[in-house]
Parts: C-alpha cells; structure tokens; sequence
C-alpha cells in the first residue's frame, strides 16, 4: 500500500496529463503530439530517452548497478470514433476519439516512471518503458521491435496493462495462459452479373449469394468448429447494389477473426474458402477470397504471471486480483510474448455508481481515473519486485 500512498500524492499531476491526452487522440503512427509530450515528461524525469521510429517513445531508466531489465508497455494511439461523452475534456480532433483507453495506459506508464524515477537507487537492474504506436493498427508492436525495442539492454521480462471499462476500477485480472484471441482479417468479393431489376433471370444477383455464405459462415461457427475451443468470424461490411432498379453483379464483405487455438486458427480460412465455393457453384456466381493473419493470441506466461499477481495483491489486496473468462478481442502485445517472457494485465476502470460501464470502442467511453492509481502502482510494485537482488 505504500505505493499507492505514493501514486495517491501525484494524482492530480496523473489526471491532469491524462484528460490533456484524452482530448487530442491521434491515428496509428500518427501520434506525433502524444509521442512529443511523452518524450518530454520523461527527459524531465532524468530518464533516457530513445525515439522508436516514427513515434515510438522509450524511457530507459538504470539503477544503481547492472542487472536484469524489465519492459514497461502502454499503447498510444486513439480510434476513428466521433466521441459523444459530453465530457468538458472531450477529444478536440473531430472523427477521433481514445475510445480504448490508451490515454489511461500512457498516463500509467508515465505516473510508473515519475514514482521509479525517484526510487532508481533502490533498484538494480534497468526498467525500459515501452510507448508503442499503432497498437489499433494490430502492428505497432512488432514495429517497436524491428526497431529494437527488446535490445540494448536486452529485456527479461514484458508487462502490459489495459484499462476494460466493463470491469470496476479497482479490480485486477491477472491469470496465466490464454488471455486474448488472434485476430485474422479477410476480404471477399462475389460477381454474378447485374442486369435490369425487373428481369433478374437475365443476370446472376450476387445478393442471394452473399446472404447465403453469411449465413454459412455462422453455421462455420456452430458446427464445424469444436464449441470447446471458441472463435469468432464477423463480418464487419457488406457493399453492393448501385440502384435500387438493378440487380447487383457484385458484393464485397469485409470481417475479422478470432481464436485461442492454433488448430482452430489454421481452419478456420480452410473451412471459409469450402462454404463460398460451394455456395458460389450452387448460385452460379465467382468469387475472390483474400486472408491475411494478424496478431496471435495473448498468452501470458506462468512464471511471469505468478510474480505480478504478487506485486498486484501487494498493491490492491487478493480480494481485488479476480479472474475472467478469456476475452475474444486482441491485442498486439502478443507480439512481445512471443519474444519474451511476461504477461498481460487487465485493469477495471468502470463505475456502476455513475454508469459508467461501456464497453471498449463505444463512442459513451468514459474511464474512473481512480485506476490511474492502480494502474500506475501496480506497474511500479511489479518492477521492484522483478529487479530485487
């Protein structure tokens, strides 16, 4: 608890950086004003700082003697959503909107090095605190690490956190294994041949088609796949038509993907491209499937996990650290498991007293910034923990 006495003192310095954050969000690697302003609060700090390609920041921060080193991560960037909060702090870049929190995990990371930076003596060992972009983007992460972000110093251990609005502030999720699901993105596009609308039997109407193959693809996830192992195919957009005369020659649909396994992973394309063929032959149309693979499910580490649910019970008590089912969306810190040892946090940052329960992306999102304490507590008591002699 003495930690949070600490980040307790600097509150006002966290929140009033952090609605400042809020209200100018930029786009993935476009976080030119957010990566600026953290560069200078961490030169302010007295701690190193490296500018990471475009707009990745990293503070370095080294004890009193060499020893092992422990990566700090908070995503930068904002959303493309028009934000409705009627919050006096409201985003001032229309069309944009940090609608996932990322303003809370810089502010985070920041209030973890004000508080480490005052207590380098006591460490051995450094802390690297990792600012990513294009964590939205689904590649911010392994851009950090083309540009050296695991490197001198090379980097023991990874910790991440991310504020759900859902889940109380003041409560922590911190469990090992399977976290977060992949996602996967694909295109496809259907062509039949539009013709007048009051004669479809001299064209092939696409639209039929396409209905057909959304329907199999839920019929994908109800039947093929094993209910044990969940996934998710949604499809995001659906275009077609040009008039409302005319039968449409062509649809064109967007989705993403989900999964925990890598068997269900690998299927799941295979088990797409068989239900649009064979719907495609029955309704004479012709189609263009396009897949592409992104960000890996994140699994956190046991030894890992082990040490920051102590540092975390340390910090907000055991009846605070609490477990959740496995979350279907996905996150790029993935990335950095797949490299190096560590884990994923999920931090409440809701309040049912003043309704403030939504749900990531939401255009109402609205964030208690009682968990900047927490947050930025748990990171700090974790980094002690990891870098004792």
């Amino acid at each position: 608890m003495v930690i949070m006495e600490k980040a307790q003192e600097i509150k006002p310095w966290m929140v009033k950086l952090r609605r400042d954050f809020h209200m100018h969000p930029e786009p993935s690697f476009e976080e030119v004003r957010t990566s600026k302003i953290i560069a200078e609060k961490l030169s302010e700090m007295g701690i190193e700082t490296i500018p990471t390609g475009k707009t990745g920041v990293i503070g370095l921060l080294q004890g009193r003697r060499p020893g092992k080193v422990i990566g700090l991560r908070a995503d930068i960037d904002g959303l493309s959503v028009t934000e409705e909060t009627g919050l006096s702090y409201s985003s001032k870049n229309p069309g944009y909107m940090h609608a996932c929190g990322h303003d809370t995990h810089i502010t985070e990371l920041l209030g973890a090095a004000k508080m480490l930076s005052d207590l380098r003596n006591e460490l051995t060992g450094s802390v690297k605190f990792i600012f990513q972009p294009a964590e939205e983007a689904g590649n911010g992460a392994a851009y950090m690490i083309r540009h050296g972000a695991l490197e001198n110093p090379k980097v023991n251990m990874i910790v991440g956190m991310h504020t759900f609005g859902l889940i109380e502030a003041g409560k922590v999720v911190v469990q090992k294994g399977p976290l977060m699901a992949s996602i996967d993105v694909w295109k496809l596009t259907i062509e039949g041949k539009s013709c007048h609308g009051s004669s479809p039997w001299q064209g092939v109407d696409s639209m039929p088609c396409a209905v057909a193959i959304m329907e199999g693809f839920q019929t994908i996830v109800s039947k093929f796949n094993d209910a044990r192992d969940p996934i998710v195919i949604n499809i995001g957009t659906v275009k077609a038509g040009e008039r409302f005369n005319v039968v449409p020659g062509k649809v064109q649909m967007t989705g993403a993907n989900r999964a925990f396994s890598d068997y269900s992973r690998e299927m799941i394309p295979k088990w797409m491209k068989r239900m649009i063929d064979n719907v495609c032959n029955a309704y004479g149309c012709r189609a263009e499937f396009e897949y592409e693979n992104g960000c890996s499910p994140t699994i956190n580490e046991d030894d890992s996990t082990e040490l920051v649910k102590k540092s975390a019970v340390k910090v907000v008590g055991e009846e605070n650290v609490i477990q959740i089912p496995p979350v279907m969306g996905s996150e790029d810190f993935s990335t950095y498991l797949e490299k190096v040892p560590g884990t994923f946090v999920i931090l409440g940052g809701g309040n049912v007293e003043k309704g403030w329960m939504y749900s990531q992306h939401s255009n109402h999102f609205i964030i208690d910034e009682n968990c900047l304490v927490v947050g930025s507590s748990i990171y700090v008591q974790t980094a002690l923990d990891f870098l004792k002699d």
